[in-house]
């Protein structure tokens, strides 16, 4: 492992946030090369009010293995979205730049889990900021009405709220665009 060419950094900050080399990270601590590798390390629970996880992972050596999927930003890798082997309720990301998984079209299935985006088409946001992007398709379709009003109130109605614009504009734009 060339653990210079990947930390560059203080070891004993979490790789959260930090200006890590994702493509190196990737390289040094993967398991099996492909679309998804395992990787080991450790899942650590956190609140993280701007994404839609709430576990963060830190590749090592020793702990168990995670499945883990590349997350790109223009072609560029900028995090790794991680799953539990052993219990897929518990995923996360390494760095926390990560917006969105998969692929954004006019007509945009949307998930909120690992389990449901591999099953389907679509995208899983990773970030919060990435809902008002919703707003650029056509039509959203969601997992249920819970899902659809989270949606609703991400990608439409509080971004209203906070920048003083028409709530009932929001509200009747999100009804007559996103479906379930």
């Amino acid at each position: 492992m060339s653990t210079s060419t990947t930390y560059h950094r203080d070891p004993t900050v979490p790789y959260w946030r930090s200006n890590t080399d994702m493509d190196a990270l990737l390289e040094d601590h993967a398991i099996r090369q492909g679309d998804a590798v395992l990787m080991r390390g450790h899942f650590e629970a956190g609140i993280l009010p701007d994404h839609t996880y709430q576990w963060t992972f830190t590749p090592n050596d020793h702990d168990e293995p995670a499945i883990v999927f590349p997350v790109y930003e223009k072609h560029r890798l900028v995090d790794l979205l991680t799953i539990s082997q052993h219990d897929h309720r518990i995923w996360g990301c390494v760095t926390g730049a990560g917006q969105y998984v998969g692929n954004f079209s006019s007509v945009l299935q949307v998930h909120d889990t690992p389990d449901s985006w591999l099953a389907g088409d679509g995208v899983l946001p990773l970030a919060k900021a990435f809902f008002p992007l919703m707003q650029f398709a056509s039509s959203i379709v969601a997992r249920n009405a819970e899902h659809a009003e989270i949606i609703a109130n991400e990608a439409f109605i509080y971004h209203a709220e906070r920048f003083g614009f028409d709530i009932a504009a929001a509200e009747q734009t999100a009804s007559e665009r996103i479906s379930f």
